[in-house]
């Protein structure tokens, strides 16, 4: 092996490499290369389809801004998305709603994901590109309030948080986080829904109301963390706030 494809060999496996930092700096070695050699596209493509999913993830990172994202960057993605770095799989997320907006495909694959991947990392990841993707879409909404009976509380709870950022939420959504933030059952999912609930009730100025009575109720709740969260949902929805005005 010469001197050039031992450092080549060397490059590719650091690609895959466990090590956060080394991967990093390999991803740089390579959108060096890159910049300097198109033809190495061609390396890098097969990598994407044969290499470890950590190696596949950092060359669907080089090739992301070399040329317009295509769909053949899709799979790496997905799979990235239930890896053990935290760091990479939001990225990985961040990277799926981009590529989403270029490729339309992309959104049933992701709402089918939300649903029926065997991860419930991956099902919970799938719901925050989905939020950051199309927030605006009515299969988003139905995506999250499908999420809420999912089997892994993370999901649920993810679901939950996500439905802060929808465009123009349904009123059977706002309905659902009420019933939710009332359940004593699950104390932690009551204190997301009283975070989310002025969010939403923003979209729904009839309901005002009832959210605050609610609200006014939880800041005399016996758990101390949901009492706090009622009383910040509370200052958000006071007449003049940004979403009680």
């Amino acid at each position: 092996m010469s001197e050039s494809e031992a450092a080549l060999s060397d490059l590719l496996e650091r690609l895959g490499s466990k090590q956060r930092s080394e991967q990093r700096r390999a991803c740089d070695e390579a959108t060096q290369r890159l910049q300097k050699d198109p033809e190495f596209q061609w390396v890098l493509r097969d990598l994407l389809r044969d290499g470890s999913r950590l190696a596949r993830f950092a060359t669907a990172f080089v090739l992301f801004p070399f040329e317009r994202p295509g769909m053949r960057l899709l799979p790496a993605l997905l799979d990235a998305l239930d890896l053990e770095e935290g760091d990479i799989r939001w990225q990985a997320t961040h990277m799926l709603a981009t590529l989403g907006r270029m490729q339309g495909e992309v959104l049933p694959v992701l709402l089918h994901e939300c649903r029926h991947a065997e991860s419930a990392v991956r099902r919970r990841m799938s719901l925050y590109a989905v939020r950051e993707l199309a927030p605006e879409r009515t299969e988003t909404a139905e995506a999250l309030m499908g999420a809420l009976s999912d089997g892994d509380a993370e999901v649920r709870r993810a679901a939950l948080t996500c439905f802060a950022k929808l465009i123009e939420p349904d009123r059977s959504v706002l309905d659902r986080v009420l019933e939710i933030a009332r359940d004593p059952a699950d104390l932690r999912m009551a204190r997301i829904a009283t975070v989310v609930l002025p969010d939403l009730v923003g979209h729904h100025p009839e309901a005002l109301g009832e959210v605050e009575a609610l609200v006014s109720d939880l800041t005399r709740s016996d758990d101390a963390s949901l009492a706090r969260a009622a009383q910040t949902a509370a200052h958000r929805i006071e007449p003049g706030s940004a979403h009680g005005a």
